[in-house]
This record gives C-alpha cells, sequence and structure tokens, in this order.
C-alpha cells in the first residue's frame, strides 16, 4: 500500500540525529525521498552518535529514498547549494523542514556575543535562508510547504535567548505564510509539546538515547505530527503554530486521535 507522502520530496535540516532524524526516517517510511541535510558526516563523540548517512540509510530502510547532503545552514551559500543538489537529484522539491537548532547557554543579559550569534544564525537566519533557497521553486510550481520548527521555549518568559529564536521562528511562520498563500505555498510551525528523548540530552549521562526500535508515545505523537503538516496545502492549513498534541487533534482522523488519546 502506498504511504501518505509517496512520490513527495522533502528536504530536513539537522537531520544527522534527533527529532529531524526521527522526521526523516518516518517521512521515508511513508514513501518520500528525503534529503538529509546537516553538518555531521562522521562521529566525533560517541554521545551523540548520528551522521547524514546513518539517517539517509535508515530512511533507505524504511520504505523511501535517502539522500545524505552536508549542510551548514548558518551559511547562505551552503544552504543555496543544498537545495540546488537536492533539486538535481529528484527535480523538485515538495515540502521543506527548517529542524535545525541549537541551544547556547546563558539568558538575555548574560550570554556570550558569539553564542548569540551563533543562535541567531542557526535558528533564525538557517531558517531563513531555507526558506528562500526553495521559494522561487515551489513559486515556479505554484506548490509547496513549509515546516518551521520551534518550540514550548516560545513560550516561556525565562527561556533566554534561545526562546527568543523560537519567538522569531514562530513570527517568520505566520507572516511568510500570509505572503505566499496566493502562490500556493503552505506554511506552519510544529513544536514539541514535552520532553521527545534524542541523543542530546543523553549527551552529559552514562546511558544511551533510547533507539527508533523501542517504544517512545511521545515520540510517535511528534512525527505524526509531521507527517500531518506534511501533507497539507494552502486550502487545509497555512499561518497555524502548532504543538505535536495540537497538530493531532486538528488534522489527523478519528482513529490517530483515539491512538493518542492517553498521552
Amino acid at each position: 500500500m502506498a504511504g501518505r507522502l509517496e512520490g513527495k520530496v522533502i528536504i530536513v535540516t539537522g537531520a544527522s540525529r534527533g527529532l529531524g532524524q526521527y522526521c526523516a526516517v518516518e517521512y521515508g517510511r511513508q514513501g518520500a525521498s528525503v534529503a538529509v541535510a546537516a553538518r555531521t558526516e562522521q562521529v566525533r563523540d560517541p554521545r551523540l552518535p548520528g551522521t547524514i548517512h546513518d539517517t539517509a540509510k535508515m530512511v533507505d530502510e524504511a520504505g523511501g529514498k535517502g539522500f545524505a547532503v552536508a549542510c551548514n545552514v548558518a551559511e547562505h551559500e551552503s544552504v543555496m547549494a543544498m537545495v540546488e543538489r537536492v533539486i538535481e537529484r529528484f527535480g523538485h522539491v515538495d515540502v521543506l523542514m527548517n529542524n535545525a537548532g541549537i541551544q547556547a547557554p546563558g539568558n538575555c543579559s548574560t550570554i556570550e556575543l558569539r553564542h548569540w550569534d551563533l543562535e541567531m544564525r542557526i535558528n533564525v537566519n538557517g531558517m531563513f535562508y531555507g526558506t528562500r533557497a526553495v521559494l522561487p521553486h515551489m513559486t515556479e510550481r505554484g506548490e509547496g510547504n513549509i515546516i518551521n520548527i520551534s518550540s514550548v521555549a516560545a513560550e516561556m518568559s525565562r527561556s533566554g535567548a534561545y526562546g527568543v529564536s523560537k519567538v522569531a521562528v514562530e513570527g517568520f511562520t505566520e507572516r511568510l505564510a500570509e505572503e505566499v498563500q496566493e502562490q500556493g505555498i503552505a506554511v506552519n510551525c510544529l513544536k514539541p509539546v514535552g520532553s521527545v528523548a534524542t541523543p542530546g540530552m543523553f549527551f552529559t549521562r552514562e546511558q544511551d538515547a533510547p533507539s527508533l526500535d523501542e517504544a517512545d508515545p511521545l515520540r510517535d505523537r511528534y512525527v505524526e505530527a509531521a507527517v500531518l503538516l506534511a501533507e497539507q496545502t494552502v486550502a487545509s492549513c497555512t499561518g497555524s503554530i502548532f504543538n505535536d498534541a495540537q497538530a493531532v487533534e486538528s488534522l489527523a482522523d478519528s482513529e490517530t486521535k483515539a491512538r493518542f488519546a492517553g498521552l
């Protein structure tokens, strides 16, 4: 049986591990061709496993077509080159998930200037660069879908500079959605409502993060929300900011809602 995203070409930035990897693999399971775009080409710390090549292989094993593309979202030229390679490989781009992000230490009054610059370059500029790189292509085709990844930190007054960057992500989502609606491009925002286990969460602990083979209802609901948003068009949903629970409640069928009702 064909997957829900059969024939779609999807770019996921920051997909060498964590939430980006989880979404990329599920997109592959649903039949998509997935460009895995991130910097990590080899593991440098065993506590942070995962590379773009690992994720691309996992996408293949899930039933999709994985394509590993080295990309630094903080550099405009790198992002442009990545999108060009994806279009050269697959012919088009249906969905861009701007997932790459970083959380630097410190709040707004104490964060080091270099950390502030890095956080904004990746979390905000990286999203902007990716979006601008795919917009001409999507506009020419008259359709497209952009998913920006935020965080509950955008709602928290003590979330520091990271929260500021995610407020920017959400504001950008709402404004861009209005601007490109007539071009047939849907723009929405997704954030996890709770803590989904990722390798980064276990970086300083003496244990490994759960593998994709282990059950994790919170992770499953998050990737379901990511699939639901990847299915949207301008006619069905644009300009919305969802946490994963809200996305499932608003966009899923009754059977899927019932599956996650206990969380």
